[in-house]
């Protein structure tokens, strides 16, 4: 289980509660150094809690969002969104870190009367946006390529003889 934090300052709260539970978790955050309690980690804590992850040595990673994009975990089940996230595209790619190698299912964690709800509210309309114009903008192409072709087709057709005088 992949766990997302939008504040990095609530990673170890989720952390310590997951431990208290019985868990065992990994930490994954950015290289930047907050404090002493906050340490960042570079690109070889990064890979050895990703290995460690992979191998299983901890079932449940929380992450910031240096997780979101790039990583190859393909044996993540679920994702958990601990906070909404108030863009599409965070939101598409947490959603990809899960069901790369089977099916995989998506947790988003809200709070009623907050602002997260009203992000995951924007962040769905927005998401509904975004597919609506990409399917446009693919349905055009296809217009556009298959009036390429025909046109193509048209043209070999209609093209008049060399004339005597071409050089």
């Amino acid at each position: 289980m992949l766990v997302f934090a939008q504040y990095r300052d609530t990673i170890p709260t989720i952390q310590s509660a997951l431990e208290a539970e019985g868990w065992t978790v990994g930490r994954f955050v950015g290289q930047a150094t907050r404090d002493k309690d906050d340490p960042g980690m570079n690109q070889k804590e990064q890979a050895r809690i990703l290995g460690g992850f992979r191998a299983g040595r901890f079932p449940v990673l929380v992450a910031s969002s240096v997780a979101e994009e790039g990583l190859d975990v393909p044996d993540v089940d679920r994702v958990v969104f601990f906070e909404s996230v108030p863009s599409e595209i965070r939101a598409i790619q947490r959603r990809g870190r899960t069901g790369r190698s089977s099916i995989g299912s998506v947790t988003v964690l809200l709070t009623r009367a907050t602002r997260d709800v009203r992000y995951q509210v924007a962040e769905a309309r927005r998401e509904k946006a975004m597919h609506r114009i990409v399917r446009r903008l693919s349905s055009e192409a296809r217009a556009a390529e298959a009036g390429r072709k025909s046109g193509q087709k048209r043209d070999a057709a209609e093209e008049p003889a060399a004339s005597k005088d071409a050089v």
